[in-house]
């Protein structure tokens, strides 16, 4: 009986340790003039353990600062961070990218079946997940589709183009999370 309690005490202090995700926001935010305010939205980890997403913190006048593109790439002696500060860190675009975007799909003025805003897509389905369940505590309705073979996360779909721009405005202004407007496909 011993054993068996020192191997639950093992098992439940092992499930302790911090995931590579809270380490490297760890990292990330003391890169910021107040740490402890970071705020991180749009995180996803690529086949390759490397961390991106954007995050904001306060400024010394004590005002939360737009959100900046984040990376975060794990190496055998921690993580090295790299904030985006001017929008155009040419590390940071290789080795995060933006969500793959099919020119054709972006919506004009007008589609029969109506328009979605595209959240998110990619292969980690771990982070997926979990946008969509962040998604879904804040009150917004995502489905999950597959499109040209890449899984991506979608409300909608809406009526008119209009609605799809105001779902979209909602989502940055009340989640910091970017997103565009695409074409919908029924599904076949």
């Amino acid at each position: 009986m011993r054993k068996l309690a020192w191997v639950v005490a093992a098992l439940a202090l092992a499930g302790c340790g911090k995931s590579d995700v809270e380490l490297a926001h760890k990292v990330v935010a003391e890169q910021l003039a107040n740490p402890l305010t970071a705020k991180f939205t749009n995180v996803r980890v690529t086949d390759d353990g490397t961390v991106c997403g954007k995050i904001r913190g306060k400024d010394a006048a004590g005002e939360y600062t737009p959100y900046q593109r984040y990376v975060v790439i794990k190496k055998d002696s921690g993580f090295l961070a790299i904030i985006e500060r001017d929008g155009n860190d040419p590390q940071v675009s290789a080795l995060c990218g933006a969500a793959a975007v099919d020119e054709e799909l972006h919506a004009d003025a007008t589609s029969a079946d109506g328009f979605d805003v595209q959240i998110a897509a990619g292969s980690n389905m771990g982070a997926l997940s979990d946008m969509t369940a962040r998604l879904i505590e804040k009150g917004f309705v995502p489905n999950v589709a597959r499109r040209d073979g890449v899984t991506v996360v979608l409300l909608g779909p809406f009526a008119t183009k209009a609605e799809a721009d105001e779902k979209k405005a909602r989502l940055m202004a009340e989640q910091g999370i970017e997103s565009f407007v695409v074409k919908h496909r029924p599904t076949p």
